[in-house]
């Protein structure tokens, strides 16, 4: 049977992926799924010149922009997982490619990676651990008392949420920002928005959530840090880039805020032996957030789910450009039909 719709899976080798992902989209009927770990364009165009649907995950090597216009029946290219750092977003959208991740796939397992690095450096646990160990001469001071505190988010989506949700026993206020989240949203959960430096100041714990862009990157520097609280806990399990690492080593050494607890760092992994493993009040873990003993279980569901969602033409459902889409399609309308008033 002559197929309906063509995925090219463009990181992986057939054998490199689980046989019951393979299993399961060879029995779709009308769905064809190529396979071949591309590094250059010509192995890119080879599988995926002519197909509807470009399946990859985790570093982009090869979909520059330069790349997407011989793409030419491509609806949609879709990074399993939830970064989306590296990709030609706006250029996809320019050519009315949906840019498509899920962060379903990963956002229960973040969530609680990022709970847990906010009790431990709270708590001190980790700084307890080492102490007990003789690793360290330097006992914990205090503890910091977590419930009833001001808990900062910067980004609501769905791990952000979650957070909100396993801290509810804690009833720590909550403050957010995010300039693309629906306020209404947020309050529905109990969330209250507001703008960044007003977060910084007032929050005892902040947690990023946000992509990196290039509107993110080193969104927290030495400005933003030192609005922070002296006794304030940053933790990152977005992306490293997002923080200004020299400028937090600084702050986490001078005092300026508390602790912080890292699972992406900036680069990643981190320069071995470098200034960030000589910071005592930082807790580091090796990017392992999204890693749990279901991680690939729910990380191929939820991929399937993509694919066939693509083939019934729910295209938007997981696009995170499809603003940029219509913004585009605008523009489109408006100078056609202002052409057509001068001719």
């Amino acid at each position: 049977m002559t197929a309906q719709f063509v995925v090219a899976m463009i990181a992986d080798e057939r054998d490199s992926l689980p046989k019951w992902v393979t299993e399961r989209l060879d029995a779709v009927p009308g769905l064809e799924v190529r396979y071949k770990r591309c590094t250059t364009e010509d192995q890119l165009l080879a599988i995926a010149k002519d197909a509807d649907f470009i399946w990859t995950r985790a570093q982009n090597l090869v979909l520059t922009p330069e790349v997407l216009p011989k793409l030419s029946k491509c609806k949609a290219i879709f990074r399993s997982g939830s970064g989306m750092d590296g990709y030609p977003i706006e250029e996809a959208a320019q050519l009315g490619m949906h840019m498509c991740n899920c962060p379903e796939s990963i956002s229960e397992s973040v969530a609680e990676h990022a709970v847990a690095l906010l009790l431990d450096t709270a708590r001190q646990v980790t700084a307890s651990d080492r102490f007990m160990r003789g690793e360290t001469t330097n006992r914990p001071r205090f503890n910091w008392h977590v419930t009833g505190r001001t808990l900062g988010l910067v980004g609501f989506g769905r791990i952000a949420r979650r957070v909100v949700e396993l801290l509810a026993g804690f009833k720590l206020k909550v403050l957010c920002y995010d300039p693309f989240a629906s306020p209404e949203d947020m309050k529905a959960m109990g969330v209250t928005t507001t703008e960044l430096d007003s977060l910084l100041s007032q929050a005892d714990f902040v947690s990023l959530h946000c992509p990196l862009t290039d509107r993110t990157r080193h969104l927290i520097g030495k400005r933003e840090l030192a609005l922070m609280k002296p006794n304030a806990i940053l933790v990152n399990t977005s992306r490293g880039p997002v923080i200004d690492e020299p400028a937090l080593l600084e702050a986490l050494r001078n005092g300026t805020i508390g602790g912080a607890a890292l699972d992406v760092t900036d680069p990643v992994p981190p320069i071995k032996g470098g200034p960030i493993f000589d910071v005592p009040n930082l807790v580091l873990t090796p990017h392992s957030a999204a890693m749990s003993a279901d991680f690939q279980r729910n990380f191929f569901e939820a991929s399937i789910q993509v694919i066939l969602d693509a083939m019934a033409g729910k295209l938007e459902s997981h696009s995170i450009n499809k603003h940029l889409m219509l913004n585009a399609e605008s523009f489109i309308m408006h100078v056609t039909w202002f052409l057509s008033t001068k001719v």
